[in-house]
Formats: C-alpha cells, sequence, structure tokens
C-alpha cells in the first residue's frame, strides 16, 4: 500500500513539473495523468470494499438485544419494547434519557409467532398476485 502512494506521489510530481509555462503538455504527460487518477480511483474503491466486509465480519449477527416494538409519543418521546435475554422490558426515551419503565415476567408479544404471522401474509399476497394474473 505505501508502494503504490509512494508511486501515485512521484507520477504526480513529474506531471507537475512537466507543465512548464509555454511547454506544450504531450500524450505521454496526459497518460500519465490519466493512469495516476486511475490509481487514485481504485484505490478508493478497494478501502471502500475493505471497509465494507470488516464492518459485516464486526457486527456479525449477535443481535442480544431486539427491539420488538415501538410507539412514538411526542417529538423526541418514545415507548420502546425491548426483548432482552428472553425477558420483554418496556423503556421510555426522550432526548435527554432512557428510563426502564417496567420488566413484565411473560413475554408481551410473542416474537415467534410474530414472524409466523408475517410468513403467512407473505403467502396470502403470493397468493392473491397469482389469482390476479391468472
Amino acid at each position: 500500500m505505501t508502494r503504490l502512494l509512494a508511486i501515485a506521489t512521484a507520477m504526480f510530481a513529474n506531471a507537475s513539473h512537466a507543465a512548464e509555462p509555454g511547454k506544450i503538455v504531450g500524450g505521454a504527460d496526459v497518460a500519465t495523468m490519466i493512469f495516476s487518477t486511475l490509481v487514485v480511483v481504485a484505490a478508493i474503491v478497494a478501502l471502500g470494499w475493505v471497509y465494507s466486509r470488516s464492518k459485516f465480519a464486526v457486527s456479525g449477527n449477535r443481535d442480544v438485544i431486539n427491539i420488538v416494538s415501538s410507539r412514538a409519543l411526542g417529538t423526541k418521546e418514545r415507548l420502546l419494547l425491548i426483548e432482552v435475554a428472553d425477558q420483554q422490558l418496556l423503556v421510555g426515551m426522550t432526548a435527554a434519557q432512557v428510563q426502564t419503565l417496567h420488566v413484565f415476567e411473560k413475554p408481551v408479544v410473542d416474537t415467534s409467532a410474530a414472524s409466523v404471522a408475517s410468513t403467512s401474509f407473505a403467502e396470502r399476497l403470493r397468493s392473491t398476485v397469482r389469482e390476479a394474473r391468472q
């Protein structure tokens, strides 16, 4: 990576010295400038790709805290039903603080039933679309 930056810096330095006043810029200077630009763009794309891959590797699918439901009470106030370690909590959230309002003994919303319900809606939607096409 350091070698690549050194080469790009050397190319830019040579290109800046070649463009003296009164001197006509030749094809080699234009080719050097285009090549340098392509190297910089390729480096940006490569670093972006590496960053996106590392972000997924760090976060993974290890979510322990799930927001089951959310309700806006005002512009900056919300009620959240959060599930942590198979226990559901009702949390009040404002711009200044977050406070636990209630810890439920039994789950208020069964998250496994919610996923089944969404699947059944998806199936109903697919069947409706199939019927509309026929």
